[in-house]
């Protein structure tokens, strides 16, 4: 029997007591799953075309990097820079694909080349770029240090460089899935990315968004985050770029769908499986999540609370 109330999920809105923290954290260290070492620039020498190694994490210069945006610099002038299989320290540009990192709770992918940021086979250490069909094997996870000190030791993750808008938004909502299951110690870490580096708030809407982002299809008029990505409000999610489809058009949702729920406030889940029963995947449920203190990250197939709430709408990408 179905415990409705375990279910019920709030808006996401800020609260406004709280003060945001910056969305463009300083990582002392970031560092691999695989050895337990960190990236580090190779010789030491932090300029223009130094390659890069994981070695001991030791806190020195050449290991001090900041996520930025979509970039991984270092020295505030250069950038973690991927050339085919070659990763290189280069001048930051605007608009280069390929100093373009998308980051999850797993790993880094490029954005130029959809490879992901791995250590190469050997006993040189060598930080490369190789194919995203193992990324969340150890030698492409990449955990700040300030993660709780935590890796993520995950044997497999899905990738997601689908030609799908749709599917790579389902994708990359399974990874968090993923990463959240596996790893709760990281949640609180995982929620500051969610939320464009704010602190505790209900957060359905902000995980949409940032799954969009993750997926390359960022929103642009959200409250937050760079370029307004981050959209906070479920009842605002209407607006960053959907077809609407009514509950009981006839409409079949499909993956990377949004659905909207009218629970006290508003609420919005992404479909992981389309299809006459869908399967959703969504953050803030009204489960506690023991470690962070916010609502847990959950799945289900459940359409309708009673009188608490139920599917109200579907909203898919334009062109999907």
């Amino acid at each position: 029997m179905l415990v409705v109330s375990a279910f019920l999920i709030w808006a996401s809105v800020a609260v406004a007591s709280l003060s945001p923290a910056s969305a463009d954290a300083p990582i002392p260290e970031l560092r691999s799953g695989q050895l337990g070492d960190c990236l580090s620039v190779s010789p030491g020498k932090i300029k223009p075309g130094s390659t890069l190694v994981a070695t001991g994490c030791n806190g020195m210069a050449e290991q001090n990097f900041t996520l930025s945006a979509d970039h991984i610099t270092i020295d505030g002038n250069y950038c973690l820079t991927s050339t085919g299989s070659i990763v290189v320290l280069d001048n930051c540009q605007q608009n280069n694909q390929n100093q373009e990192w998308q980051a999850d709770g797993v790993g880094y992918s490029n954005l130029g080349n959809n490879r992901c940021l791995s250590i190469s086979k050997g006993s040189s250490k060598q930080v490369d770029t190789a194919s995203c069909s193992q990324q969340g094997t150890l030698s492409q996870v990449w955990v700040p240090s300030n993660w709780s000190g935590q890796s993520i030791y995950t044997t497999s993750a899905p990738s997601c460089n689908q030609s799908n808008l749709g599917q790579r938004v389902a994708c990359q909502a399974e990874r968090q899935w993923l990463a959240w299951q596996t790893q709760p110690k990281l949640h609180n870490t995982l929620l500051y990315d969610y939320t464009a580096g704010n602190p505790y708030e209900e957060w359905c809407a902000d995980f949409v968004s940032y799954v969009y982002k993750q997926a390359g299809a960022p929103f642009s008029n959200g409250e937050r985050g760079l370029n307004g990505w981050d959209e906070y409000n479920a009842n605002n999610i209407i607006n960053q770029g959907f077809t609407y489809h009514a509950a009981g058009s006839g409409y079949i949702p499909k993956p990377g769908d949004v659905a909207y729920f009218n629970y006290l406030g508003g609420h919005v889940e992404i479909v992981v499986k389309g299809g006459t029963n869908p399967v959703f995947i969504y953050g803030d449920s009204g489960v506690i999540d023991p470690i962070s203190g916010n609502g847990d990250m959950a799945e289900n197939q459940i359409t309708s609370d009673g009188s608490l709430g139920q599917l109200e709408y579907y909203l898919s990408p334009i062109g999907n």
